[in-house]
């Protein structure tokens, strides 16, 4: 992820907010939405979203936070605090903070590997991939990367962790079984976000300089093939319009 200017960075004296999605105010009949004699749709103004609980978080403030990541199986939300190099762990059935990992220099992503029990971090002040033992919830190895870590996904049927070596312009992947690089795969772009897709059971990892997203598949090993965002469907995107990929 692109560093942010001062104005998005988030501050631990405004507190991490739980929302919830108003269903009834989103209820429109198959059909008609968007139509303007559809009668159910909510009036301007309406909430579609309310505060629900706040979670205060003890790090220091004016520090920039990153990625969130829930681990379903132990109703856990894992929040990375980058400014401040630490990870905290909140229980959403209490909705309270249950640990803060510390010593995390320049933390950014974090992804749930539920069958081994640990947990990934992308520490890029470090240029480490950070191992939690999800058991202990302690860190326990720290894997070295090539430049500046940042988003991870997890591909389960292979124990594979993708890691995105932004600057070097790479994939790292982790065999989660071993804790080791087993390859990296480079890219004529700096990587952003992979993301698993167990449907397809592909990678898919956005080259951000490109416009593009490459598919990567985790039983080989290598990239597939990718798809360029269209000028036109950039455009679209920008505006939070649908986007079309075509095929490189």
């Amino acid at each position: 992820m692109k560093p942010m200017s001062d104005t998005y960075k988030y501050s631990c004296s405004l507190l991490l907010a739980l929302f919830t999605i108003a269903l009834c105010c989103c209820k429109v009949p198959a059909g008609i939405a968007g139509t303007s004699t559809d009668k159910t749709a909510p009036a301007s103004g309406a909430q579609f979203l309310k505060q629900v609980a706040y979670i205060e978080l003890p790090g220091p403030k004016g520090k920039r936070f990153d990625y969130l990541t829930i681990d379903p199986a132990r109703n856990l939300l894992f929040s990375t605090h980058l400014g401040a190099g630490l990870l905290y762990v909140i229980d959403l059935k209490a909705n309270k903070l249950i640990k803060t990992l510390k010593d995390l220099p320049g933390i950014e992503g974090v992804e749930i590997a539920p069958d081994v029990k640990k947990a990934y971090t992308s520490n890029w002040l470090e240029n480490k991939i950070g191992v939690i033992d999800l058991d202990q919830m302690r860190l326990i190895k720290r894997i070295p990367t090539e430049s500046k870590p940042d988003g991870i996904a997890y591909a389960p049927p292979f124990h594979k962790v993708y890691v995105s070596d932004e600057r070097a312009h790479a994939e790292a992947v982790v065999d989660t079984r071993r804790d080791e690089t087993v390859t990296t795969l480079h890219f004529a772009s700096e990587t952003g976000n992979p993301r698993y897709d167990p449907v397809s059971k592909r990678i898919y990892v956005n080259l951000q300089d490109k416009n593009v997203i490459a598919k990567i598949d985790p039983a080989t090993g290598c990239g597939i093939c990718g798809w360029r965002l269209s000028r036109q469907s950039w455009d679209a995107a920008r505006r939070g319009a649908s986007a079309c990929l075509t095929l490189v």
